[in-house]
């Protein structure tokens, strides 16, 4: 049994305290593909529940497979495609930024690769210079991407979906900075709270009311979508948000400079700021978690498998 190896209490300004008891357990992890002949990673849950989405060695292709394994499928072969994808909030449709050598030159295009039809729509040119990473708009109906200087707004061909407001703000990273816009208006707002940091990794919660992030050489943070709260939660990476938006999963790493020397599993319950170490496995790599819709499994790529584990509360 993978059991919980201790828990602690983040508070502002004083050291970790041990709980009295167990806040998050994780069962036995089950492997689903990948790890010797072949090399996968960056596993993604689908909205839906019904695939997940994975990239292979460098971030080159997407794959999808049904939860349990069966039924895997490429996507794409293109260079870099997985580096940055995301999920349409339907499920229908993976949104991702390709690349393709001309010598020693890369030029990137922002694609949607449609899962119903087979198909995928290039929304931009390919340019040499795409720094940013494209994002669904929450409707799913539009694309935006933060480049050179601007914020540029694609139409997928995809209805919108009702629920969700047209003049809902966005979120992305401009120029290292958190920024935030409304796409039917001109205007970026920046969001504080760091002047000189470098922000990676981005992600807001599914409630929209709160937004995690790293600062490169440094810690991993929580503020609410307003810039006001802000929360650190010491070192950790690659933050996913549970679908309930009250825990973050992440992870530590530790390198020799070159290649990876160990990496555990972390939790995050965001309003009493536990944090809960999930993994204690000195012989494997347990990496990039991404949390099932329903909040009852979580799946990581260790050494190039691809495994799913049951959450336990």
């Amino acid at each position: 049994m993978r059991s919980i190896v201790f828990v602690l209490l983040f508070l502002f300004a004083t050291p970790y305290v041990v709980a009295q008891a167990p806040l998050l357990q994780l069962g036995e992890a089950v492997h689903l593909l990948g790890g010797e002949d072949t090399f996968y990673m960056q596993p993604r849950w689908s909205p839906d529940g019904r695939y997940i989405a994975f990239t292979g060695a460098h971030y080159n292709g997407l794959w999808m497979m049904q939860p349990g394994g069966e039924a895997v499928q490429q996507v794409t072969d293109e260079h870099a495609a997985g580096f940055g994808f995301s999920w349409s909030a339907d499920g229908t449709a993976l949104l991702a930024r390709v690349a393709r050598m001309d010598g020693y030159r890369r030029y990137n295009a922002v694609k949607v690769f449609d899962l119903v039809t087979d198909r995928a729509i290039q929304l931009s040119d390919y340019r040499t210079m795409m720094p940013g990473l494209p994002h669904w708009a929450a409707a799913g109906d539009k694309v935006y991407l933060y480049n050179e200087g601007r914020l540029e707004v694609f139409d997928t061909g995809k209805q919108a979906a009702s629920k969700h407001r047209a003049d809902a703000p966005v979120f992305f990273i401009k120029q290292d900075r958190i920024a935030t816009a409304i796409l039917a208006q001109k205007g970026i707002s920046e969001i504080g709270p760091f002047r000189e940091e470098r922000v990676l990794n981005l992600v807001v919660a599914p409630d929209s009311s709160k937004m995690a992030f790293e600062v490169m050489g440094g810690h991993l943070y929580v503020m609410g979508t307003d810039g006001a709260g802000l929360v650190d939660l010491g070192v950790g990476y690659r933050p996913q948000w549970s679908p309930d938006s009250e825990w973050l999963v992440y992870m530590r790493t530790e390198d020799d400079g070159h290649q990876f020397t160990g990496s555990e599993l972390y939790a995050a319950r965001i309003n009493d700021r536990a944090i809960v170490q999930l993994t204690q496995t000195p012989d494997r790599l347990e990496m990039n978690p991404s949390w099932s819709p329903d909040g009852t499994q979580i799946v990581y790529d260790d050494k190039g498998g691809i495994y799913v584990v049951s959450v336990i509360r």
